[in-house]
């Protein structure tokens, strides 16, 4: 008995961490429900406050577009990074996403070199070169159908066949399954 009751509290232990990061979210989910809701109670039965709502939200993320184009901070957007920088989980996998949208869409000064293909013994699989250091190259190598991890390989300049394809159209064929 006292055997099941120390793996019940391992196990509890184990997943502690998802079901914080779970209720964080569902916190962070009613939050947003609620104002989405108090904004489609008040424009329920009214097209002008509806159309006022939505001309305001479209000016904001265009703003906002405009504030990322020029590398520029956005008010909301750094206030909004405090906070979730203060929680520990959700701070470092908003990190990797952030950082990853920057990278595909080449504002921050972070861009990839090219696309090519690497052998990984005898396959060929596709990777976004990211650095050139001296003879050889850093070949980030996604994973399938989530980009967001894989592995960062440095290969030798002539193991790597360049593609002359666009970061974007690489990205789509890794998500697709090498479908598009």
């Amino acid at each position: 008995m006292a055997t099941l009751l120390r793996l019940v509290g391992k196990g509890v232990l184990a997943l502690a961490p998802i079901l914080i990061l779970l209720w964080i979210l569902k916190f962070a989910y009613d939050i947003v429900a609620y104002i989405i809701g108090i904004i489609f109670d008040t424009t329920a039965n009214n097209l002008l406050a509806t159309f006022v709502v939505v001309v305001v939200l479209v000016l904001i993320l265009a703003y906002a577009g405009y504030l990322l184009e020029k590398n520029k901070d956005f008010i909301l957007l750094k206030v909004s990074e405090f906070f979730i920088n203060k929680i520990p989980v959700v701070a470092s996998i908003y990190g990797v996403i952030k950082d990853i949208v920057k990278m595909f869409s080449g504002s921050g000064g972070v861009e990839y070199l090219g696309v090519g293909y690497v052998c990984v013994g005898e396959h060929r699989v596709i990777g976004f070169i990211t650095k050139e250091d001296g003879e050889y190259l850093w070949v980030f190598v996604p994973t399938t159908p989530n980009p967001t991890s894989g592995f960062l390989l440095r290969v030798a300049k002539d193991r790597v066949e360049r593609v002359d394809i666009s970061v974007a159209d690489g990205l789509k064929k890794v998500v697709s399954l090498g479908i598009k």
